[in-house]
């Protein structure tokens, strides 16, 4: 990549330049966790309502970063080694920045947005056309309004072709990103109801996204979208319109899609010639996706009755989030198989080296087939790539890998194929690893990925860790600047897991972690958290514990208080933190008001302890008739408070608010918040803000063909009054599954239709009607997700979200995905 002078740039972003003259810089990154090479990166401190980027411009110096860009004054002088570019706005700075790079070049510009479908297409578009362009484009789904100008520095000498997408959720964004872009080929692949509620209709938001298209040449779209239609027709720029149309009014028409198990066949009309070509998906969305890209084709006047339709048949299979999974041998599986390019690479290895913890990380990657880059030239980036990121150990799978493994390290390891990876597989070799798999499609590394899990039962929990990362921004929101969270990682995780959720939440930079004991806070620590934990139920037998793995106790009596102590006394340990609970009416752990003089007189007493927190637990925070009784309680703790502040001179932070707490009480903030099921999108009162993390899901193990009077499970429970067909699902009580949803009291999703159980629920297994619904033997079944909520199945048992979540075993296997 190319390097420039910071201080060339100064005027590019309207700033003023301090420091030393000869700073050069190549990659530019906003987040400070995810520097690499730390002396090429320039880093952008943006500020927002819960973040300051200039609060990690120390910590990124002693990291070796020398470039920064930045709104705040510091004090120069203490970075001797750095430059620095001081502006009004670091968000103007970065689009800046992108227009600069962009105006460098004069070639054809693919411009995508829409609802659904712009980094599918993006990345279809890629592999139809590696073999003509060296393209540079989005890293996934980079396509916000600090993503694109991240995409569009990416462009390199020898780029022939860009592909952007671009993404909105509100009016004003899409005018920035044009004038970024700059696309010379607009895309609109549909519009949907996603991000709707920043807009007051439809055709407001079809409005802003057709703004990409403003000085376009060409607009690819679906001529059957009437509003889209009038509003592109509108537009006198655009000199060309390839349009698609279901109904026979586009310039391509579709002739016939037929749809089979594994793929689609679609014939389409174009220039009075039919033109026929498969994709490997059999849905309406990955058709039309496709149609879209072949729109590309004749807008770049490549030959359609040549070889390139070939390329449709292999089209990738676009997995928009990485998966992770509980590995053999405590490890953490990480797969991006299918995403094979030098970009999504290295976004991949930060996202491994975030999940690592204390474990070795360790890279099997195949050759990459997504590219036109010269091989050799490749192979050095992917090695430079491997070293700057600190990998432990590196696989290389393909005949081009092997043919350059002089370029890495000589404990790398080298195969012409997978079924050699696998013939030669030492599971001893994987011990408590972080396993990053990176293949592209023709190596199938989901046989890999099969061989090196830990679990193999088909029932498994989904979490989607970017709504949790949506979820925490929310409350976020709602807090004033500066207020510290507490993040509640107690039971499991609520059923999540534990260390990969803690793991997110520390690099979401959380100030506290709560556990329930210290058994779990120990797993924290043995998994890689540093942050700090506070253990809300210590025992007196686990004191020696907390102290070995730095676990912060609440404190809920004298007892407890005088036996931490005299332990630390023992250890001559001072100052080690604890958090103090009191009990303002809940009545179930805490300090009481005549503790207060004797607490504070030990406290005065001892150096062997720092008091960091005092907190109290609302009673009926969610519950607007007991509003009078949580201000009696946060009036009490304040008095209790203000008392052990003047009686040890001390000031610790206070913090009451719960999750619900947060919404309806911002009075109440403190200094600190404890956010717990709201990170998980189970509150029934903010349905539509927050969403729902995980999905329930199994398949369907065997299908039986049931007469008419017969019956189904024990006792004979479930009986048929019609010819009818019964799926059986390896999912039963012993897994979470509560006994009271069988005998139609509760439906799973089956292809998008509603399947309820019949008969009782067994320990392992239970079973649905599917008469009417076409499925086969190992077909997807949701036993609860978006459609058949969490709250939705805690209504019906009469019951709370937390029951629910938490009740599913720990024998179910966890799957976590993230963007």
């Amino acid at each position: 990549m190319q390097s420039f002078f910071l201080k060339d740039i100064t005027n590019i972003v309207s700033g003023e330049y301090y420091g030393i003259n000869n700073i050069q810089f190549r990659k530019l990154i906003t987040d400070s966790r995810t520097t690499g090479n730390s002396s090429s990166d320039l880093f952008i401190a943006i500020t927002g309502i819960q973040h300051d980027g200039h609060k990690f411009i120390n910590e990124l110096y002693k990291n070796g970063v020398r470039a920064f860009i930045l709104s705040k004054d510091i004090q120069f002088q203490n970075y001797p080694e750095a430059g620095f570019i001081k502006v009004k706005n670091t968000i103007e700075a970065l689009h800046a920045l992108a227009s600069y790079k962009r105006n460098m070049f004069d070639i054809p510009v693919i411009g995508i947005t829409g609802s659904n479908g712009k980094t599918i297409v993006k990345e279809w578009l890629s592999w139809i056309l590696n073999n003509k362009f060296k393209i540079t484009r989005n890293p996934k789904s980079y396509n916000s309004q600090t993503g694109v100008p991240l995409s569009l520095w990416l462009l390199e000498k020898d780029s022939e072709l860009g592909i952007f997408e671009a993404g909105i959720s509100q009016p004003g964004e899409m005018e920035k990103l044009e004038k970024l872009i700059k696309p010379t080929i607009g895309i609109l692949t549909n519009i949907g109801s996603a991000h709707q509620a920043n807009f007051s209709s439809v055709e407001e938001k079809t409005t802003e996204k057709l703004k990409l298209f403003k000085d376009c040449k060409t607009v690819i779209y679906n001529s059957d979208d009437q509003i889209a239609d009038r509003l592109l027709k509108s537009n006198n720029k655009i000199e060309q319109f390839i349009t698609w149309s279901e109904n026979n009014n586009g310039l391509i028409n579709i002739k016939h899609i037929e749809y089979l198990k594994d793929k689609s066949k679609i014939s389409l009309l174009y220039d009075g010639k039919e033109i026929n070509f498969s994709i490997p998906y059999s849905d309406k969305g990955s058709v039309q996706n496709a149609i879209s890209c072949f729109c590309v084709l004749v807008a770049l006047k490549i030959d359609i009755h040549g070889p390139i339709l070939k390329r449709f048949a292999s089209l990738p299979n676009v997995k928009m989030r990485l998966e992770m999974l509980k590995g053999i041998h405590n490890s953490v599986l990480i797969n991006d198989s299918y995403n094979s390019d030098i970009n999504s690479f290295e976004i991949a290895l930060d996202f491994l080296n975030r999940k690592k913890g204390n474990r070795n990380s360790i890279v099997i990657m195949s050759d990459i087939l997504q590219s036109s880059d010269n091989e050799k030239e490749l192979y050095q980036s992917v090695s430079k790539l491997i070293n700057e990121k600190n990998i432990n150990r590196f696989i290389g799978i393909g005949k081009a890998l092997s043919a350059y493994k002089k370029l890495f390290h000589e404990n790398a390891l080298f195969f012409n194929n997978t079924e050699e990876f696998i013939n030669d597989l030492k599971y001893s070799d994987f011990y408590e690893s972080a396993i990053l798999l990176k293949g592209a499609r023709d190596f199938r590394f989901e046989k890999i990925s099969s061989k090196l899990q830990a679990k193999n039962h088909e029932t498994v929990i989904e979490t989607d860790l970017n709504l949790i990362k949506y979820n925490l921004d929310f409350f976020k929101s709602h807090l004033a600047p500066g207020t510290k969270i507490m993040a509640m990682v107690k039971a499991f995780s609520y059923g999540s897991g534990y260390v990969e959720i803690a793991s997110l939440l520390q690099h979401n930079r959380i100030n506290y972690l709560a556990v329930a004991f210290v058994d779990e806070g120990i797993e924290l620590r043995e998994g890689g958290i540093t942050t700090p934990i506070m253990v809300m139920n210590p025992n007196l037998q686990s004191l020696q514990s907390m102290i070995s793995y730095r676990l912060e106790p609440e404190i809920y009596s004298l007892t407890v208080l005088r036996e931490l102590i005299r332990e630390l006394e023992n250890n001559d340990i001072t100052d080690f933190p604890i958090h103090i609970k009191l009990d303002t009416g809940m009545h179930r752990l805490g300090l009481t008001e005549a503790d207060i003089d004797e607490f504070c007189k030990i406290i005065n007493n001892t150096k062997t302890i720092k008091l960091t927190s005092i907190f109290s637990h609302l009673a009926g925070s969610d519950d607007k008739n007991l509003d009078y009784f949580t201000k009696q309680q946060v009036e009490l703790f304040l008095s209790m408070y203000d008392k052990i502040c003047q009686l040890t001179s001390l000031k610790p932070d206070r913090h009451i608010l719960n999750t619900n707490g947060i919404i309806r009480f911002p009075e109440y903030d403190f200094e600190m918040v404890r956010l717990g099921i709201g990170m998980y999108g189970l509150i029934p009162e903010l349905k539509g803000e927050i969403f729902q993390v995980s999905r329930f899901k199994s398949v369907i193990s065997q299908i039986h063909h049931v007469k008419k009077g017969e019956s189904i499970s024990y006792n004979r429970s479930g009986k048929v009054d019609r010819e009818s067909v019964i799926a059986t699902i390896p999912v039963g009580y012993a897994d979470g599954l509560d006994r009271r949803l069988g005998n139609g009291n509760w439906y799973f999703y089956v292809n998008s239709h509603k399947a309820f159980t019949i008969g009782n629920i067994c320990m392992d297994m239970c079973m649905i009607d599917i008469t009417d619904i076409p499925a086969n033997e190992g077909d997807e079944v949701i036993i609860f997700g978006k459609r058949n909520s969490i709250l939705e199945m805690a209504e019906i048992l009469n019951t709370i979200p937390y029951e629910i979540i938490t009740g599913i075993s720990q024998r179910v296997k966890r799957v976590y995905y993230e963007e």
